[in-house]
Parts: C-alpha cells; sequence; structure tokens
C-alpha cells in the first residue's frame, strides 16, 4: 500500500501541463464564444490573415470571423514560464521509494537541486481581442499565438483594425 501512495505522489509531482502552441499555429485559450467555449480545453488552430476586412480563426470544426471594423481593443501579454528538469531525478526517486521508502529521503535534496540545474524557459505570446458582434454585443477571445506567427499576427491585427495593441507587462516573478 504504502508503495502505491509513493508512487501517486511522485505521479503528482511530475504532473504539469504540457501543451504549448505549435509554434505557426494558434490556440484558443478562452473568451466568450459560447461554441469554442464547449470543449472545455484550449486547442490549435489556424488564423487566416489574408482577408483585408476580416481576422479569421478556424478551430475544430469551427469558424469564427471578426470583422476589423467591429474591434474595439487589443492586448499582448507575454509569459515567461521556467520548464523544470525534474523528470530524472524524480524517475529514479520513485523506483527507490517502491523498493526503498527510507533510502529515498536521502535523495530528496538532490530532487530540489535538480530544479537550478535543469531550468529551461519557455515564453507564450497571448493576444486578447476584443470585439462586438452582429448583434452588437461585446466579445473577446483570448488567442495563445506560436513563436513563429506572433509579431506577423500582431503587426497585421493592428494594421488593418486601427487600434493600438496594449501591452501589458508581466510581472518578474524573482525567479
Amino acid at each position: 500500500m504504502k508503495r502505491i501512495i509513493a508512487a501517486m505522489v511522485v505521479c503528482s509531482l511530475l504532473a504539469h501541463p504540457v501543451f504549448a502552441v505549435s509554434r505557426k499555429k494558434v490556440a484558443y485559450v478562452g473568451g466568450t464564444i459560447e461554441s469554442l467555449n464547449r470543449y472545455k480545453k484550449e486547442f490549435e488552430g489556424e488564423l487566416d490573415l489574408t482577408s483585408e476586412k476580416m481576422l479569421v480563426l478556424k478551430v475544430k470544426d469551427r469558424t469564427v470571423e471578426v470583422p476589423y471594423g467591429q474591434v474595439t481593443a487589443l492586448e499582448y501579454q507575454n509569459s515567461t514560464e521556467f520548464r523544470v528538469g525534474r523528470a530524472s531525478a524524480a524517475s529514479g526517486l520513485a523506483i527507490l521509494t517502491l523498493f526503498n521508502p527510507i533510502t529515498a529521503l536521502f535523495f530528496i535534496p538532490v530532487l530540489l537541486t535538480a530544479r537550478q540545474v535543469g531550468k529551461k524557459k519557455r515564453k507564450r505570446h497571448y493576444l486578447t481581442v476584443i470585439y462586438k458582434d452582429a448583434e452588437d454585443k461585446s466579445q473577446a477571445m483570448v488567442l495563445e499565438l506560436g513563436k513563429n506567427i506572433q509579431q506577423e499576427t500582431r503587426a497585421v491585427v493592428t494594421a488593418r483594425s486601427g487600434k493600438e495593441i496594449k501591452v501589458i507587462m508581466e510581472e518578474p516573478d524573482g525567479d
């Protein structure tokens, strides 16, 4: 029983969100679009910027068209996340815990210091588009932009909508 509990604890330590949008894709993260909110998770799609009049988001089996003239506000935020390379140390700790729980206690400092050794940075880019729909209702969608398309997307949306993007700076976390 102790081995099962120990394995569950180690697995919960390793569990973290691994979803990251592809470099040339976009992900609908959230907003007020009910047809997309029913999926309960973020998912990848494509952003079509070829139209001069509309911003077209294609995700799953849905297409959302936002006329540039109806855009009321734009916000951009990037966030830096640190992915910690604890997997190898945690795997070793899990195996030790299954066979000898007391020996594993000596390796906990190794697991804690592995954070400094295996630190990797990942930057995420978020664009929030606030607009009026056909019924003159205010709508919003938060998009995670891929690394390779974020700069072009911001430039095109700014130029065609005539709205300046409000840049929200992230607070440094001291790490």
